[in-house]
C-alpha cells in the first residue's frame, strides 16, 4: 500500500505535502508567505465547514483546503485561471494514489476489469460519495452510467462565491480515476456549470482517457 494512499486520510498532512513542491516551483522565494496566507485561510472556513458523513467529510476537508490555496495563491498575485489550475495539479498529485490503490486491490474481486470497475463504481457510490450525494442509476450496454443529482461540492463552492474552482478541485479528478480503472469516461454536462445534473458514463474500451493534468 503506497504512503499516498495512506496519507488520503489524513488531509491536512496529505495536502500540505501535494502543495509543498508545487508552491516551491512557483514561488520559490515566497512559498512560505504563500502556505502560511493558506493555513489563515483555512483557520477561517473550518468552523463554518458543513457537516456530512464520515467519508463526505473526508473530501470536504480537501475541498477546503482547496478553496484557502485558492484566495492564497491570488492574493499573492496568480490570476484565478492560474491558481486554479495550480490547485487542479494539487489535488492530482493528492488523489491519485486512491483509485490506483484501489484497483489493485479489486483484483481480489475478480480478474475481468469490466466487473472489476461495475465493482469499484457501486462502492464509490454507496460508500465514499454518500448522502447528501445522490445518484439515480442508469442501465447501460458499454459500461456504468449514473447521473448525480445532488453534489454537496458544487453547492460548497458555490456558496463560497467560487463555482469555478468545483472543476479544479474535483471533477478533474474523476478523469484520472478512469485513467487508472483503465476505462474511458464521457461526461457531458455538470452541476458546477449549471446543469441540472452530471452525467456519468464510464465506457469499456481498450484505450484510457488521459489524465488532464500532466504529472511533473
Amino acid at each position: 500500500m503506497s504512503i499516498g494512499f495512506l496519507l488520503w486520510y489524513a488531509p491536512d498532512a496529505a495536502f500540505r505535502r501535494a502543495a509543498s513542491h508545487r508552491l516551491q516551483a512557483h514561488f520559490p522565494d515566497r512559498s512560505v508567505q504563500v502556505w502560511s496566507s493558506t493555513r489563515t485561510w483555512q483557520s477561517r472556513l473550518g468552523p463554518n465547514r458543513p457537516r456530512h458523513s464520515a467519508s463526505v467529510n473526508l473530501v470536504m476537508r480537501y475541498m477546503e483546503w482547496s478553496l484557502a490555496l485558492y484566495r492564497a495563491l491570488q492574493e499573492h498575485g496568480m490570476s484565478q485561471a492560474e491558481a486554479g489550475a495550480l490547485v487542479e495539479a494539487i489535488m492530482v498529485d493528492a488523489y491519485q494514489p486512491v483509485p490506483a490503490a484501489f484497483f489493485k486491490l479489486s483484483r481480489l474481486r475478480s480478474a475481468k476489469r469490466e466487473t472489476r470497475v461495475k465493482w469499484l463504481l457501486g462502492m464509490i457510490t454507496r460508500y465514499f460519495f454518500s448522502s447528501p450525494f445522490h445518484h439515480r442509476h442508469l442501465p447501460s450496454e458499454a459500461g456504468v452510467a449514473f447521473d448525480v443529482t445532488l453534489c454537496p461540492l458544487a453547492n460548497y463552492f458555490k456558496d463560497q462565491g467560487v463555482p469555478e474552482l468545483t472543476q479544479h478541485a474535483a471533477c478533474n479528478l474523476d478523469y484520472c480515476a478512469a485513467r487508472e480503472f483503465g476505462v474511458d469516461l464521457v461526461r457531458s454536462q455538470t452541476i458546477a456549470d449549471g446543469a441540472a445534473h452530471c452525467d456519468f458514463r464510464w465506457k469499456f474500451t481498450p484505450a484510457s482517457i488521459a489524465c488532464p493534468i500532466s504529472q511533473e
